[in-house]
């Protein structure tokens, strides 16, 4: 195409009837046909003579269509060698199948410069780096091709209402706005790309697309379009897209392509019902509500690296989504209600499963309340070695919740899982901390892992009515087993007494359908009293790690068999009471024996020994005793009195309670108490071993 000799007044258009030259003033310039093109069908109507045109500077070239009419364009020269239409009005409205093609030097698109031409059906540009004002091409409803390609700019509403637009392709690299409503009422839009840069635009907002830019809510009818984002970002910045999409009921699919960072701003995509897809890999901010009533997104993958931020209600009401899955790093903030949907009785809501991914190097903290009351979220699943601290409330609430893999946890807020009663199993080997009512409630448990640690920290009520049910929904009967796996071994942990380990007094007393408990390791527990009362279904229970059994530990339960194995442990007076069909196994002249004895219990001895049995009636008892007698069962360690091979302030304690009638001791153990030599044991041995414990005395037996 022949371009502009010089600085002219910039555009000549031809129309079909007559071509009107302003008046000769201060110099002239030649324009031909051939700058501007304009042709009907296959017809060019500009190909006559060429037209002399005479302007000075800055001073508007009006050429006439028809002189009828006042149908015209204005010229502006901008000093620079480029040019602006600034004015048309409804310049084409005698052609049909109208193009248009713009000479080089016209670089700008005035305000309304083509609005409302209805018979425009092409536009070409030859100038690389077109700008386009507000309402540009506004109400072009025949227009549908457009060299998008070579636009760097467009202002509001540039082509609000061109129907019959079905690509618009804005991959200009130099790309710096689109403004709101640019493509507004654009109903047949198939397929939408944008190129992204470093660019700023001041007339449009966060780094160039400007609100609703393909319309606003139900304000027109038309096809669903993928819409693209090629980046091309320096990585120290970040594209953030605004609110230019919101309530575009419009777009189906989001595509990113290339390299860069990408920011979703509060409320960008926020009612975009039509939305199924977007592609999350360059997204490292979803701000608040970005994506609140997107009810058809389908997945929601935010497992980028760099993810800082997920903002309150930022997929708020995304009941499609039935697999979301988040990259957690120690830079994450979350935020509150995040990916909460909360519609249970609004119909058409799936449940979905959550992925969390941590990173092995870092700890993370979910934030309070995270999935409170989701009635919608039955799986969360975390992958990934990085520790993770569950806050006050983190799943409270979450009644549909079935299946939870905790990861590497370290421990739980108050009410982290409170009434989240479907939950079957869970692992929680990991963590060191349960707070008030953490697990609180969780009625259908079959299966619950705790890990028991040194510096555990557990609180009132963390365990409160679980393991309450004894049938599933279907019907078929639950037999809930807890399992200890004992990793302390500095001290015994102490369950069921406030102190280093518990806050409060921690029972199981609620778990009325508990039938098994099992122990692993090697550390020790101490069982204060009171725990297991009234657990009537528990029927096993290992005591292999247990050193210590306090009053009413297991009363009224469903014990039959109770096998300990440790000749030293401690059982005080009434631990096993009520237990009306228990059978003790132990070892001869162990202190489970003389326990046995002492009230009355069937005892099995492991070794061999001689049994004591009981035979009980309706409204009478029978009770047969045969006790074996074989003396001292060992060496005599004097004040060894709990047989641990050394003697301390324990050896006292439990000799003192002997005394007290609320232990009995084994043979062995009453010979190793006799620190007194006067053939009983009484409160001179316990005061002659205490006094051999803070070092008043060097040497046992006293004899005197």
């Amino acid at each position: 195409m022949k371009k502009l000799k010089r600085t002219a007044a910039g555009l000549l258009l031809a129309g079909v009837m007559c071509v009107q030259a302003l008046p000769m003033t201060a110099w002239a310039v030649d324009l031909t046909a051939s700058d501007v093109v304009v042709t009907d069908g296959d017809t060019t109507v500009s190909d006559t003579a060429p037209v002399l045109v005479e302007a000075t500077t800055n001073v508007p070239i009006e050429v006439q269509c028809d002189t009828s009419q006042t149908d015209y364009f204005t010229f502006e020269d901008n000093g620079d060698g480029n040019y602006t239409v600034t004015g048309t009005t409804e310049a084409f409205r005698e052609l049909e199948n109208v193009s248009l093609t713009l000479a080089e030097d016209v670089k700008f698109i005035g305000e309304a410069a083509f609005a409302n031409c209805t018979n425009l059906k092409s536009v070409d540009f030859e100038n690389e780096e077109m700008v386009l004002y507000k309402d540009a091409f506004h109400g072009c409803s025949r227009l549908k091709t457009v060299a998008f390609e070579k636009i760097v700019d467009m202002l509001d509403y540039a082509f609000m209402g061109c129907e019959k637009l079905t690509t618009v392709n804005l991959t200009n690299t130099k790309l710096g706005c689109v403004g709101s409503e640019a493509f507004s009422g654009c109903s047949s839009l198939e397929d939408v790309t944008i190129s992204i840069t470093d660019k700023n635009c001041e007339a449009a907002q966060l780094n160039g697309i400007g609100q609703h830019i393909f319309g606003e809510g139900d304000s027109f009818a038309g096809t669903a379009f993928v819409l693209t984002f090629q980046l091309n970002m320096n990585k120290s910045n970040m594209m953030t897209i605004s609110s230019g999409f919101y309530d575009s009921n419009r777009i189906r699919e989001v595509r990113f392509e290339g390299d860069g960072e990408v920011g979703i701003g509060n409320m960008a995509f926020r009612n975009n019902t039509m939305l199924r897809n977007f592609d999350f890999s360059h997204v490292v901010v979803v701000a608040d509500d970005a994506f609140e009533g997107c009810t058809q997104l389908s997945e929601i993958q935010l497992k980028n690296k760099n993810l800082r931020y997920i903002g309150d209600a930022a997929f708020l009401g995304c009941t499609s989504a039935n697999d979301i899955q988040i990259a957690l790093n120690d830079k994450l903030e979350i935020g509150e209600y995040a990916f909460g949907r909360r519609q249970k009785s609004e119909g058409n809501v799936k449940p979905y499963s959550m992925t969390i991914y941590t990173n092995n190097e870092d700890a993370y903290v979910l934030p309070d309340d995270f999935e409170r009351e989701d009635r919608l979220l039955n799986t969360f699943e975390v992958v990934g070695n990085g520790e993770l601290y569950y806050s006050d409330g983190n799943f409270s609430y979450c009644e549909n919740l079935t299946k939870v893999n905790v990861g590497n946890a370290l421990g739980f807020g108050r009410e982290a899982f409170v009434n989240c009663y479907k939950l079957k199993s869970l692992d929680l080997t990991s963590a060191h901390l349960f707070d008030n009512e953490a697990f609180k409630n969780c009625a259908e448990l079959e299966s619950l892992k705790l890990g028991v640690y040194d510096d555990s920290q557990w609180y009132e009520g963390a365990f409160d009515d679980i393991m309450t049910a004894t049938s599933d929904e279907d019907g078929n009967k639950i037999s809930p087993t807890l399992e200890l796996y004992m990793n302390n071994t500095e001290r015994p942990f102490e369950l069921g007494k406030k102190g280093v380990n518990c806050s409060a007094n921690i029972e199981f007393t609620s778990m009325y359908n508990l039938t098994t408990v099992k122990t692993y390791g090697d550390g020790e527990l101490r069982l204060n009293g009171g725990q297991f009362s009234s657990c009537r279904q528990l029927e096993s229970f290992d005591f292999s790690n247990v050193t210590f059994i306090g009053k009413y530990a297991f009363v009224n339960t469903g014990l039959r068999e109770a096998k300990i194995t440790r000749t030293d442990i401690m059982i005080e007076n009434k631990a096993f009471g009520s237990c009306d069909n228990l059978t003790l196994y132990g070892y001869t002249g162990s202190t489970v024996e003389a326990y046995a004895t002492a009230n009355n219990i069937p005892f099995v001895a492991l070794d061999g020994g001689t049994t004591t049995t009981s035979t009980t009636g309706q409204g009478s008892s029978t009770t047969t005793t045969t006790v074996t007698t074989q003396g001292s069962s060992g060496t005599i360690l004097l004040g060894d009195v709990t047989l641990d091979g050394r003697v301390d302030i324990s050896d006292a304690v439990l000799l003192n309670k002997s005394i007290a009638g609320s232990v009995v001791l084994n043979e062995q153990a009453k010979d190793n108490a006799e620190c007194y030599a006067d053939g009983n044991l009484d409160g001179n041995d316990a005061t002659t071993l205490l006094r051999f414990l803070v070092h008043t005395i060097t040497s046992l037996p006293v004899t005197e």
